[in-house]
């Protein structure tokens, strides 16, 4: 862990990088501020009418100014209710919109990342971070507001105090350290506990994304009871970690609190016990004794408003690092930073490529290979062979550690990706289709006329798609396109190439999980696309790229054959041993 995220850890830290959408918000954070000083001011000013009540109105019969007194008295304690609940709603208006932002933030991370970023962390903790996680900053805002609320109100009423009873007040003074110390102690105790509650939280809910997709092979493997039981182990370590944490809290929290409060009281009521005694009552008259009382009460109140508000502080602190970490995270290299692609025609050379996943293992050793624009080339090799990292440098999805790769002679290091990625095209073995029409899937929003997308599935084999849906081309599409075949969904992701019109297109295993009447029409449809454009196919089923221009063999990262179908039989014994175990299991 980097030294900037040890430090986002602290409350100062957290504050300072909260602090950009703070300001965004200038005028409600001035409105709150104002509205806590107004509210310590008037609740520290009742006691004073107590005392007059009490001392002069009361003993002078003067029920005209003690009916004014109560009135004031009332006018005040409503107006403490609106001015406290207008805090409460601009604290918190504050804080959804600052946790809006963030969110939004957050999601446009998503779009900047490396690719190899979502295939090291799991969907749901990601998922955690954006929801959960960053409702964590709302909090961690709010909470803090309300803990120099609560300070603003201890301050003025500990003025208060000193007005009424100098000499009381300096007493009182000496258990404002014993309450730091305890607010610290128990912070730091508990701290580790809402660490671990945030992660085992982000945890579970990454195990249950998990869980809910894996659903149908789950149950096809009659796996019901270890993955319950697996979930079952992450919410009883949940429940003993939130256990400890409230133990701690029932142990030094707020009972703690009100004994230090009633000692206090014990104190004050000893310490004008014994005055009494010695000067007499004329000076410690009933209402300095209330006033002084009810002041303590109100001094000693907002330290049980700043220790609930820790809890939820601490926990916050947590959700609030992991969010901030989150979109603090390195975003991909040359997004939008070196030249602009130009419209490319397509040539595509690997000279010297070496490329390495975990340093010292490598994945691609020196690999050579150039292809001519508007060519096809099939790409084979057993499985970790380097067939989808190489694909993965061509799209810019890694960054390559020796040699270069070059389209039309230039490195493709020099562009943006943004610009250079509008020329490539991609369909991956598993169609990545959104919830949405079939159109808004072809097209992905951008705005073709209904004709251009219809043309675009009919030339694709997909017409059969349009004809059994009345609505066409709106047809709706569920989430992952559920309600729709594997073959049917491939075709809707060639329609959108079709659209794209990209000079590079790569098919990775495109026809890897279908049938063999509908590989037929998948197959049509890569002839389709495939024309006029350099084609990359990675296929395992090597009748898919029989007739292409070249077929590339790779074993262990290297380039151990290149030709068409026949050369490689004859000269490449790799492809050969594929060719015929594939032939043979066809057979069989």
């Amino acid at each position: 862990m980097s030294k900037k995220r040890k430090d986002v850890m602290k409350k100062s830290a957290l504050l300072s990088r909260t602090m950009p959408y703070i300001k965004r918000h200038k005028g409600l954070v001035l409105l709150t501020f104002i509205l806590t000083i107004l509210t310590g001011v008037l609740s520290a000013s009742t006691p004073f009418i107590t005392k007059e009540i009490l001392d002069s109105y009361l003993p002078d019969k003067d029920f005209v100014m003690v009916r004014y007194a109560l009135i004031l008295y009332g006018s005040i304690v409503i107006l403490i209710f609106i001015v406290r609940y207008c805090f409460q709603y601009i604290n918190n208006l504050t804080g959804m919109k600052i946790e809006r932002e963030i969110r939004e933030d957050a999601m446009k991370k998503v779009n900047y990342l490396p690719v190899d970023y979502f295939s090291l962390e799991p969907d749901g903790k990601i998922v955690a971070k954006i929801t959960s996680d960053s409702n964590g900053i709302r909090v961690f805002y709010v909470k803090m507001f309300e803990i120099l609320n609560a300070i603003l109100n201890i301050a003025i009423v500990y003025a208060g105090i000193i007005i009424l009873k100098p000499v009381l007040g300096l007493i009182i003074l000496g258990i404002v350290p014993i309450l730091l110390l305890w607010i610290t102690v128990y912070r730091k105790w508990v701290h580790k506990y809402f660490v671990n509650t945030r992660e085992l939280r982000s945890r579970i809910t990454g195990k249950l994304n998990e869980n809910i997709t894996g659903a149908p092979i789950i149950q096809d493997f009659n796996q019901e009871d270890k993955i319950q039981k697996e979930y079952d182990d992450l919410s009883w370590e949940f429940v003993k970690n939130d256990r400890k944490a409230q133990q701690t809290n029932n142990a030094f929290g707020f009972e703690l609190l009100q004994f230090i409060k009633r000692l206090a009281q014990i104190a004050l009521l000893m310490y004008l016990g014994f005055q009494s005694l010695e000067i007499g009552s004329a000076v410690l008259t009933i209402g300095l004794i209330s006033a002084l009382v009810e002041n303590l009460d109100k001094m000693i109140n907002p330290f049980s408003t700043i220790f609930d508000s820790l809890n939820e502080l601490e926990d916050s602190m947590v959700g609030a690092t992991r969010c901030y970490m989150f979109i603090d995270e390195e975003n991909d290299t040359r997004i939008f930073d070196g030249s602009v692609a130009p419209s490319i025609n397509g040539a595509v050379e690997f000279k010297d490529v070496s490329f390495e996943y975990v340093e010292g293992t490598p994945v691609l050793k020196h690999f050579n290979l150039s292809v001519e624009p508007g060519k096809t080339v099939g790409v084979v090799g057993a499985t970790g062979a380097g067939k989808s990292t190489l694909m993965n440098l061509l799209l810019v999805y890694n960054d390559y550690q020796g040699g270069e790769v070059l389209v039309d002679g230039h490195p493709i290091t020099e562009y943006n990706k943004a610009s250079f990625r509008k020329n490539m095209g991609i369909v991956l073995q598993t169609p990545a289709l959104f919830a949405g029409t079939i159109k808004s899937n072809v097209t992905m929003e951008r705005d073709y006329p209904d004709e251009v997308v219809e043309d675009a599935l009919i030339k694709v084999g997909a017409g059969d798609l349009l004809k059994k849906n009345k609505l066409g081309i709106n047809a709706p599409v569920s989430f992952r396109g559920e309600n729709l075949s594997l073959g049917e969904k491939q075709l809707i992701c060639f329609a959108r190439i079709i659209l794209r019109n990209p000079k590079i297109l790569v098919l990775d295993e495109a026809t890897a999980n279908i049938d063999t009447e509908t590989e037929m029409k998948i197959q049509n449809a890569m002839h389709v696309i495939a024309e006029n454009r350099t084609t990359f196919i990675i296929a395992h089923r090597l009748s898919t790229i029989k007739n292409a221009d070249y077929i590339a063999v790779l074993d262990h990262g290297e380039l151990v054959g290149l030709g068409n179908h026949k050369s490689l039989y004859d000269d490449c014994k790799v492809y050969k041993d594929m060719y015929d175990s594939q032939f043979m299991n066809f057979k069989n």
